[in-house]
């Protein structure tokens, strides 16, 4: 039964071969109708029963809503180029601000490591001990290696070892300008 309708299926599919085989265009015709195709594929689709004067209408329209839309576009680019120049504007602002809090922010280090360099170093320590760290370590890198070290001796073990493993990572890297100005 099977093969019945397997061998059935074969010869069907055998018989639409052969029609399409005849039906098909030889070479020889596909050569000739060729350039015909690409004639007709080259030019524009024109809408069947518009005379003249509606086609240009169609394209008044068209060129209407294409310099409409270039208006659009032109005040959005206006209103992206406002929006560009506000932001550097602020940009601007907040880079000053930040030089202005960086330059307080070292004047308040440079007294500090004053202050703490004039003290005997078991007050200073008591002192250091509440401190939080970064700032610890900011006052340090302004002092001067002894004081320093008379310093970080007084203070809490653990509160002086963190001190002490920052300040390595800080003296490697050039992110402490304290370091480069120590106080006198």
């Amino acid at each position: 039964m099977k093969t019945k309708i397997l061998l059935g299926l074969v010869v069907i599919n055998l018989a639409f071969a052969g029609i399409y085989l005849t039906i098909r265009p030889t070479p020889v015709e596909a050569g000739n109708n060729e350039p015909a195709i690409q004639e007709q594929t080259q030019q524009p689709q024109q809408p069947i029963g518009l005379n003249v004067s509606d086609q240009i209408e169609i394209l008044r329209l068209k060129e209407e809503r294409l310099k409409a839309r270039e208006a659009e576009l032109k005040e959005l680019e206006q209103q992206v180029q406002g929006k560009i120049k506000r932001l550097e504007e602020i940009e601007a602002a907040v880079k000053n601000d930040l030089a202005s809090y960086k330059f307080v922010s070292s004047e308040r280090i440079k007294h500090l490591v004053k202050i703490y360099s004039s003290m005997k170093p078991g007050a200073a320590a008591n002192l250091m001990n509440n401190l939080d760290t970064d700032v610890a370590v900011e006052v340090f890198l302004g002092m001067k290696g002894d004081i320093a070290g008379g310093i970080l001796s007084y203070m809490e073990p653990v509160k002086a070892a963190g001190i002490t493993q920052r300040l390595v990572s800080y003296r490697g890297s050039s992110a402490a300008p304290a370091a480069s100005t120590p106080a006198q």
